[in-house]
This record gives structure tokens, sequence and C-alpha cells, in this order.
């Protein structure tokens, strides 16, 4: 669950390490639903499911790596130039937040917010045409490193066809290269 440096890309450091939840949509996971599903929309969760684990902020991405008593494990990566907005999404005693990127909505359960959100915004500025074009050529150098996404435990696999949530890091990296190419 934690991060150790061999999971790191060469630059890389760890910014911030907080518990959370990355909530997925219990369809897209390929998951099997639970008897009780038809009551999670009383706690916000209608169709989906908190994967826990923990978030990392590092100077390139975020990184969700989840724990192993989930249904759905593995990591996925969120790389910081890629970020398009960030906004604290809490209501009632729930706290969370949704990370958006071009092509996907990302949400996390996740306690002390304010300063999650100004790690975040702290390091996404400053990312220059240059540096996005080596962070693209060492991500893609180095992809084992961007996570595999989450995969469900096999009994609890709804479906062996595409679960969009396992190709998260690949979309990420697709998405951080066409960046790159027109920095």
């Amino acid at each position: 669950m934690a991060l150790n440096s061999n999971d790191l890309l060469p630059g890389e450091a760890v910014q911030l390490r907080k518990k959370a939840n990355a909530v997925v949509n219990v369809a897209e996971a390929g998951l099997k639903r639970y008897s009780h599903d038809q009551l999670m929309w009383t706690v916000g969760m209608q169709g989906g499911e908190a994967i826990g684990g923990q978030l990392h902020v590092t100077n390139y991405r975020l990184v969700f790596s989840s724990h192993f008593f989930n249904r759905a494990r593995g990591r996925f990566s969120i790389f910081l130039p890629l970020i398009t907005g960030v906004r604290d999404t809490s209501w009632g005693i729930k706290r969370q937040i949704e990370v958006s990127t071009a092509t996907h909505r990302f949400t996390f359960v996740v306690w002390g917010i304010p300063a999650l959100i100004a790690a975040i915004e702290h390091h996404r500025q400053h990312w220059s045409p240059d540096r996005v074009v080596r962070l693209a050529e060492t991500a893609t150098a180095e992809y084992a490193k961007v996570g595999e996404g989450l995969v469900p435990r096999s009994s609890q696999a709804l479906r062996p066809d595409m679960r969009p949530i396992e190709f998260v890091g690949a979309m990420g990296l697709l998405e951080l290269q066409e960046l790159a190419r027109w920095a």
C-alpha cells in the first residue's frame, strides 16, 4: 500500500500521504453487486464502491494504492499536468474530493481536504512544456511504475472482458504523451 523507492520515477518524491478510499463504479470495475447495493444511495454511493488504500501526492502525480482486503486491488496514477480541476465535493459528514482530467473524473473519500488540495495545487503548478515532455519520456520508459489499475479479485469479478478501471494508468500515460506531443 505504501510507496517505496522502487515505485517512484527518477526524481520523484512523495510530498503527502493520506489514507483514502477511491470510489469506483461497480459496473465499470466488473464487480458483482452486493445484496445490499440498493441501500448504498443512503451514504452517497449509489452504484459505487469505496476501495480503501492510500493516496500519495508526489511532485509528478497522484498515486492511489489499494490495501489487500479490497474486492479490487492495485495502483493507479494521475499525472499532475493532466489535472484540470480539484474540488471539495463533501456533503454531510462524508469528506471527499473530485480530481478531473480531460478523460476521467476520480472521487476520493479522504479527511484533511484543505491540506490535500493545497498540496495538489502547489505541485501541479510550474509544469513547463519541457517538463511535461521529460515526464512523458520518463513515465513511458518506466511504465510499470505507473500502476496496473484496479483489478478485481477473481472470485469477485463479474465479467472477464474490458474493465475501464484496470486501464486508468495506461490511459493517463497516453494522455500525457499526447500533451507532450503538443508541448
